[in-house]
């Protein structure tokens, strides 16, 4: 199995979010893809964290919660619920995250969380990492979609997910922010990083 990978350390700031998801789609066009072609779909655990807690989600199933919730494309709505069940969260909490999993603008996002203070960072990321988009000129390439959570526990921001719009194959890309998993292999101070895998 071979993987392209392409990480930015050390940057905090959604800058490198956008550098990465620039060089995904400088990629793309080297290649002759094009944005009608493929599309990048963009979330951030943040934003996942702030729904949760709005459904009495606590912090120790967020985890859990997250590998569940990334197997809806796969396993449909009903499993999901019935998963999200077998984790000890209540039917009606289950069912309202899979349908705010739904959510497929930022617009629809911000109706939904409201105010929360815990969404509130996730919210200015997202709509400033938009923004640069639209100022890199990849704007066309990638969207929201609140069902995009990557199954890796490691993740803790911005995630993304590169997919062929004729939905014929699996993620042809993903990645995303993952702060703390330098901490886990003994990096004395955190060490802000991001990145993506091909294949």
């Amino acid at each position: 199995h071979f993987q392209w990978n392409m990480d930015i350390v050390g940057e905090a700031s959604i800058a490198a979010e956008a550098e990465l998801l620039a060089g995904v789609t400088s990629f793309f066009k080297s290649v002759g893809v094009t944005s009608a072609d493929v599309g990048i779909k963009v979330n951030s655990r943040k934003v996942l964290a702030a729904i949760l807690k709005m459904y009495g989600i606590d912090d120790d199933k967020f985890e859990a919660v997250c590998v569940i919730v990334d197997k809806l494309d796969k396993i449909g709505p009903d499993e999901t619920v019935q998963l999200l069940r077998d984790a000890q969260v209540s039917d009606e909490a289950a069912r309202k995250i899979v349908a705010s999993l739904s959510l497929r603008s930022i617009g629809e996002l911000q109706e939904l969380v409201g105010e929360h203070p815990v969404a509130a960072d996730a919210m200015r990321e997202m709509k400033e990492l938009f923004a640069l988009a639209e100022a890199y000129g990849f704007g066309d390439w990638i969207l929201f979609d609140a069902s995009v959570v990557r199954g890796l526990a490691y993740y803790t921001g911005i995630v993304f997910e590169g997919f062929d719009r004729k939905g014929e194959l699996r993620a042809i890309c993903g990645g995303g922010r993952y702060d703390k998993l330098l901490s886990l292999y003994g990096s004395p101070t955190g060490v802000p990083p991001c990145g993506f895998g091909f294949g």
